[in-house]
């Protein structure tokens, strides 16, 4: 299970992050997250590129790390490691 948490750990409450501040001026900078970005940048019709961007970038770090710690899960014990 820490091993499948691991690869979200990018990952942030969207509905804490987007519900909460409603777009309020001040509120908007602090709370701003790679997955409200994504959402704002795929509903504002802005810039989809970067929002892809963005989202595929955030996969791919939470597919290495999930990687390098089950690499590291495999030296300590083999029985927990996924492959």
């Amino acid at each position: 299970m820490l091993l499948m948490a691991v690869g979200r750990i990018f990952s942030s409450d969207f509905g804490l992050f987007y519900q909460v501040p409603q777009n309020s001026g001040m509120l908007m900078n602090v709370t701003q997250t790679i997955d409200t970005f994504v959402y704002r940048g795929l509903a504002g019709g802005g810039n989809i590129g970067m929002s892809a961007a963005a989202g595929f970038l955030q996969s791919c770090i939470g597919f290495v790390m999930i990687l390098v710690f089950n690499a590291i899960t495999n030296k300590v014990s083999k029985d927990n490691a996924l492959f």
